[in-house]
């Protein structure tokens, strides 16, 4: 699908009401897995899953947290937290940072041909991450005898990468909605000083 069309798809949903439905959706299904599966997970793991190591984990790190997991919690982790609601959030928050950020930049007058358009993609890119920390977390879990030092090290810069986009997009997020609250104050003043 061309960059075009996505952005048409997104702008789509761009409306106050389809934003306000996405980030309660996405925001319903994080509050799922911090109050049902990761608390049971990071209480036989003796530390947080993998899915919250903002920075990563070392291979140490990550065997000594394997090493705590009994079957009924790796298959607890596996589902329903890997692959039914972490599989939803990503996409739910990719679709809903994105849509924020095509409407910030309708209300800052960014055109879609404008190269900074480009940016409504980060969120997908940070989804993008965290299918493929997933994947990797399966892996280390499910696997006869102990994981290698390539597969952890993957999974953590995957988990790391997710991190850093999501943050990415939050600021950028941040930094529109201010330039949009600027301008609406610069045109109040302006409207004020005719009159």
């Amino acid at each position: 699908m061309s960059k075009n069309k996505w952005y048409r798809k997104v702008e789509g949903m761009s409306t106050k009401k389809r934003i306000i439905i996405l980030f309660v959706a996405a925001h319903l299904t994080l509050l799922a897995m911090m109050l049902f599966t990761f608390p049971r997970i990071n209480a036989k793991m003796q530390t947080q899953a993998f899915d919250l190591k903002t920075f990563g984990y070392s291979s140490t790190e990550a065997l000594a947290m394997i090493r705590n997991l009994d079957q009924a919690t790796i298959d607890f982790y596996i589902f329903p937290q890997l692959f039914l609601l972490d599989l939803l959030y990503p996409l739910l928050l990719a679709m809903f940072l994105s849509a924020c950020m095509v409407r910030l930049f309708k209300l800052t007058a960014i055109r879609s041909d404008h190269l900074i358009s480009n940016i409504f993609l980060l969120p997908f890119v940070a989804m993008f991450f965290d299918y493929l920390e997933n994947i990797s977390i399966y892996f280390m879990i499910s696997g006869e005898g102990v994981p290698s030092n390539g597969l952890i090290r993957a999974a953590s810069l995957f988990t790391s990468l997710k991190s850093g986009f999501t943050i990415i997009s939050w600021v950028i997020i941040l930094i529109f909605l201010l330039i949009f609250l600027n301008n609406k104050r610069l045109a109040r003043k302006a409207n004020t000083s005719k009159g």
